[in-house]
């Protein structure tokens, strides 16, 4: 399978045995995809790592991949996928039209990036390997003059805790769901209301709240993927809007973005 990668120099976390990087070979997309395929549950947490079938799309050949390494085991223990404008050509188009009808942001697509595949390993959800993935994607983004970025943001279904009305009635709320650039599932989650709610957050998916953090709105409602199991809903960021401090963080430079 060819893989289409932009080398990045290797950094380490300097607290940790973490090192981030892109893939660069066939075998390290076979690292993230095995990953990918623990982290959504298509493989069960006992399952050995040499065992684990790697979850995979038409689209992962076309896209390059963000790998945090554990360097003392050299599995990969979080992973983004990069789907450039570029790529999507050759692709013949965005993941994200395959659950949406996205001809509203065609206009922009030219200098748009697409985020997805977002996992990181059930033993390192503590904030360090989410954090070296933004700022490698930032580098990135900078060097390819990458003015937005659009993704998914998935609600498990299976997760008593989250509950996609109360979800959807929050980002209405504030804004969200509600944009001259709103784009349309093809497949909508069904039999979804608006709650007046009492202003309070519900919880919400640690992928969905780190966008909204930054900037990030959501730009129509929600598709249903039934092989996944999610409700998925269409987030779109243009970096000149991001948050302040998190671009002071994670691109770390004095120039305004354009």
């Amino acid at each position: 399978m060819p893989v289409s990668c932009l080398l990045l120099p290797t950094s380490a976390d300097n607290n940790s045995t973490l090192e981030v990087r892109w893939a660069r070979s066939s075998d390290d997309l076979l690292n993230a995809q095995k990953l990918r395929a623990l982290a959504f549950g298509f493989s069960p947490p006992e399952c050995p790592y040499g065992e684990i079938v790697p979850e995979c799309d038409i689209f992962d050949a076309f896209a390059r991949h963000l790998m945090v390494l554990d360097t003392r085991t050299g599995h990969c223990v979080g992973t983004y996928r990069l789907l450039g404008p570029e790529g999507a050509r050759r692709a013949g188009g965005f993941y994200t039209e395959s659950e949406f009808d996205i001809s509203t942001i065609s206009p922009f697509l030219a200098e748009t990036a697409e985020l997805g595949r977002s996992c990181v390993h059930p033993d390192y959800r503590k904030g360090s390997v989410i954090a070296l993935l933004w700022a490698a994607l930032a580098r990135t983004l900078i060097t390819e003059k990458i003015k937005y970025l659009m993704g998914c943001a998935s609600v498990d279904l299976t997760n008593p805790d989250l509950d996609p009305n109360e979800i959807w009635s929050y980002l209405c709320r504030n804004g969200g769901g509600i944009h001259p650039y709103n784009v349309v599932p093809h497949r909508p989650f069904p039999s979804l209301t608006h709650l007046n709610g009492d202003g309070r957050a519900p919880a919400l998916p640690p992928l969905l709240k780190g966008y909204l953090r930054i900037g990030a709105r959501c730009i129509g409602y929600p598709a249903h993927d039934p092989v996944f199991r999610t409700a998925d809903f269409p987030m779109w960021l243009s970096l000149s809007e991001m948050n302040g401090a998190y671009t002071r963080h994670f691109f770390r430079t004095g120039k305004k973005q354009p």
